[in-house]
């Protein structure tokens, strides 16, 4: 019966040796989190781990060359053998947001839709009517896509079937064209379409219906959430200075709100986001672009 008793015990002990990691040549990762480069190398130097760092850019944390976690799908707690190299994942650069600009929350001070005075106007001819659109998709900061009435659809000849907003132009965001500033007004004009509760596009009789292209040239109102009112959309995209007045041929000048025609309202648009400085008129930077290169930044996206 003893025998049998100092058997069991020493497979007991024999077990939980086993459990235990008893390889010279393996550690267990620590857990990094809120240690910096040099800390790092002091740690696996004392661990006896050769280790190489992997750089990715900060945006969010306060100090550089921060850890990030290990490479090659290694969490702290895993074993290690010190015979490899280890990659440490960590922030090499310090990114101060303050330098960029970011949309601000403007009060809104545009015109609005006067339902009554262009109700049962045919937005085809003589144009200045308006219509409900759904489904927005957004293409840059000018132009958009949406589900149209049959009848404003079948006259709209673009392979895309898009509007391009009246009276304004943003830098462009098509492949190899990419410009400054052109990602940040497409982010915003996505924004506000993507938050609308209702959309409603207004044709102009001082201008084409359709432009280059084909597309459709219309004056934007989005009713956001909370809101009673319809806001002009183009209105918006410039007064946060993410694009200026251009293409104006006559549109904006026959209809308008309150003491201004629509064109000039969106001058207003313009001369207000120049004196408050907001996006390309101001000192504050294009989150989106890599000022070294002057191209996109694509690790931002």
């Amino acid at each position: 019966m003893k025998k049998m008793v100092f058997f069991v015990f020493m497979m007991i002990v024999f077990v939980l040796a086993g459990c235990e990691n008893t390889n010279p040549d393996e550690v267990i990762l620590p857990d990094l989190e809120g240690y910096h480069k040099d800390e790092i190398e002091e740690v696996f130097e004392d661990l006896g781990v050769e280790i190489y760092f992997v750089y990715n850019k900060a945006t969010v944390i306060e100090e550089s060359e921060m850890f990030i976690g290990y490479g090659q799908f290694y969490l702290a707690g895993d074993q290690f053998n010190v015979t490899q190299e280890l990659p440490i994942i960590i922030y090499d650069e310090y990114i101060d947001l303050s330098a960029y600009f970011f949309y601000d929350e403007i009060d809104y001070d545009g015109p609005y839709l006067d339902i009554e005075l262009y109700n049962g106007i045919d937005p085809i001819d003589p144009r200045g009517g308006y219509f409900s659109v759904e489904n927005p998709i957004c293409t840059d900061g000018d132009t958009a896509v949406f589900d149209y009435p049959n009848d404003i659809y079948q006259l709209i000849t673009s392979g895309a079937k898009s509007t391009r907003f009246l009276n304004m132009d943003t830098p462009e965001t098509y492949p190899d064209g990419e410009e400054e500033w052109g990602k940040p007004a497409s982010l915003y004009t996505c924004l506000l379409l993507n938050d609308a509760e209702d959309i409603i596009l207004q044709t102009d009789p001082g201008d084409n219906l359709t432009g280059n292209y084909g597309r459709l040239l219309a004056w934007v109102w989005v009713k956001l959430d909370g809101e009673d009112q319809y806001f002009l959309l183009n209105y918006m995209v410039v007064r946060q200075g993410l694009g200026e007045v251009a293409y104006e041929y006559g549109a904006g000048e026959t209809i308008s709100y309150g003491a201004y025609t629509y064109n000039e309202w969106m001058h207003l648009a313009e001369d207000r986001a120049r004196a408050d400085e907001y996006g390309q008129w101001g000192n504050l930077l294009d989150y989106y672009w890599d000022y070294e290169d002057d191209s996109p930044n694509e690790n931002w996206n």
